[in-house]
């Protein structure tokens, strides 16, 4: 194994480990019954950049029943991936990850295969935990 494939074994086993990192600290917020749906995904907006190839340049975006969670500094960018929260087969709102700058081609424009996966796996959570807190309010 040459010195440049190491080097390509640990940035990949390094981003891995962020991503990782960003499910659980949204899992502990969303695992929370005592915090408000405002408060978690502000702050679920506020975990998301680390998980990301570039997390200085990262910004995140809830969208969620007529409002919206994101970050201070934040403005749309062409360099977007996207994912629908959905609850009972609707979609009742959206999750979107930035670049504030254009970065090298990925696998979907600046972003990474395992991103794309990350997001689904982090609306389905918030999908749920929608659900959950409906389920709650009607009892």
């Amino acid at each position: 194994m040459t010195d440049t494939d190491v080097d390509k074994l640990l940035t990949s086993l390094q981003e891995r480990a962020k991503e990782l990192n960003c499910l659980y600290e949204v899992e502990q917020i969303l695992a929370r019954l005592d915090l408000p749906l405002d408060e978690a995904f502000q702050q679920v907006v506020e975990v998301i950049p680390p998980g990301w190839q570039y997390p200085d340049i990262c910004r995140a975006m809830i969208e969620y029943d007529d409002r919206v969670f994101t970050q201070e500094e934040f403005r749309a960018t062409p360099w977007v991936l996207s994912s629908d929260i959905v609850v009972q087969g609707s979609v009742v709102g959206g999750l979107s990850v930035w670049y504030t700058e254009e970065r090298p081609r990925e696998d979907i424009g600046p972003f990474l295969n395992e991103e794309e996966r990350l997001i689904r796996t982090i609306t389905d959570r918030l999908g749920q935990s929608i659900l959950f807190h409906r389920m709650y309010e009607t009892r």
